[in-house]
């Protein structure tokens, strides 16, 4: 029997990849383009942003103008001019003034005659507790102290046996908002004989809050708002 004999060929070297080299290629090709091309794609870029940006300023600004614009620039003043027409006094019209000093005396005053006062007339009751009301402060504690003074001395059970009549005699200012009233009661039994009198004498601090709606007005046209309260008999 025979033996055939084969020489083995060494196995052939690969010395580079097709594909390889194309990758290459596409990355040089690539970083060439980048080189040469990025930076003003980059700048494009920006100026797109920075057009963009300018246009939503330049939007934003012509609103706030045409806002500005429909508002009403008319400030109405009121003049006080004496008997010759020469000017004495001007003021803006749309703002409330603070009270004069005699307008806030003469609303304490009534206001004292509407907590105290007793009437027969439960409609007529009922008006000046609103009224009372209306110049308090609600988150102040003249606000509860009227609420407890209503509970302790119920207007409508006295005026089953009892009416009360009240004499403002003085209302003067401690400081800028205390004031002390000095006033008289008396009360009367239902057939109109007179029952006792006496003198009381209370302290009330006082804020301005000038109304700005027409609800406010008509029950507050000052803005004169009640922040504490006390009284007690005169000896």
């Amino acid at each position: 029997m025979s033996r055939r004999f084969r020489a083995k060929l060494p196995a052939p070297t690969i010395t580079g990849s097709p594909v390889g080299q194309g990758n290459q290629t596409y990355l040089d090709a690539r970083a060439e383009w980048n080189e040469r091309y990025g930076s003003y794609i980059a700048q494009a870029r920006a100026w797109r942003y920075a057009a963009l940006l300018s246009m939503c300023v330049a939007g934003v600004s012509v609103a706030g103008l045409a806002y500005v614009g429909a508002q009403t620039h008319l400030v109405p003043f009121v003049v006080e001019v004496n008997q010759l027409g020469d000017a004495l006094a001007a003021k803006r019209a749309d703002v409330a003034a603070t009270p004069d000093t005699r307008l806030i005396r003469a609303q304490l005053a009534r206001w004292i005659d509407d907590v105290r006062t007793v009437y027969m007339d439960v409609a007529a009751e009922r008006t000046v507790i609103t009224e009372a009301y209306g110049m308090v402060d609600r988150s102040s504690p003249a606000f509860e102290a009227l609420n407890k003074h209503f509970r302790t001395q119920d207007p409508f059970n006295r005026a089953k046996d009892e009416t009360v009549i009240v004499h403002v005699s003085s209302v003067l200012p401690i400081s800028q908002n205390t004031w002390r009233i000095e006033w008289s009661e008396e009360a009367r039994a239902r057939d109109g004989s007179v029952g006792t009198v006496s003198n009381w004498r209370g302290t009330i601090t006082v804020m301005i809050h000038p109304p700005s709606d027409s609800n406010t007005i008509l029950v507050n046209p000052t803005g004169l708002y009640l922040q504490d309260f006390s009284w007690s008999k005169a000896q």
